[in-house]
């Protein structure tokens, strides 16, 4: 490619050979490629982008025109048209209506009866080993030794009840 025949080249006829192929091949390719982009791009074709690039590059020089859009005239102040709700109260309404959402979820919550709770979840004990509590996750960090299959936080014990493992659910399918 450079012009430059590497020294082994000289020595090894097999390898020369395969050089001389390789340029015949190549240039073959260039030709090929030549005639196609001769066929795509007509010469009306190649004139019209050329005039079009050198119209952008002589539009470089000129500066960007700008137009000039006339003021959007206001309507005059009308006091009849209608009432203007100062900012200030704006702020306040929105606070009061944050009181009284709150308020009222916590009214609605203590005044309607509470669902009992589920005797079966909380009085049937687990016997699986994946949902046993663990001594080894005690508060110093050493769950995070623990596979993800095994780990167990005392605290998630419940939700751990409540949710099949991927294990079961692909034992009972």
């Amino acid at each position: 490619m450079s012009g430059d025949r590497p020294h082994h080249l000289d020595r090894c006829d097999i390898c020369a050979e395969r050089a001389v192929q390789l340029a015949r091949w190549m240039d073959d390719v260039q030709t090929d490629a030549i005639d196609v982009a001769d066929a795509a791009f007509t010469p009306e074709r190649l004139q019209a982008q050329q005039e079009q690039i050198l119209r952008r590059l002589e539009q470089l020089d000129h500066p960007a025109r700008v137009i000039a859009f006339p003021a959007a005239s206001r309507p005059e102040p009308n006091n009849a048209g209608g009432r203007r709700v100062a900012v200030s109260w704006v702020a306040v309404a929105a606070a009061a209506g944050l009181v009284i959402g709150v308020v009222s979820g916590q009214m609605t919550a203590r005044l309607s009866p509470q669902p009992a709770a589920p005797a079966a979840a909380s009085a049937a004990p687990t016997t699986d080993p994946t949902l046993a509590s663990n001594d080894a996750t005690s508060l110093d960090g050493s769950f995070m030794a623990q596979s993800y299959e095994t780990l167990d936080l005392p605290s998630l014990e419940v939700l751990n009840a409540m949710t099949p493992r991927i294990s079961q659910v692909s034992l009972r399918k």
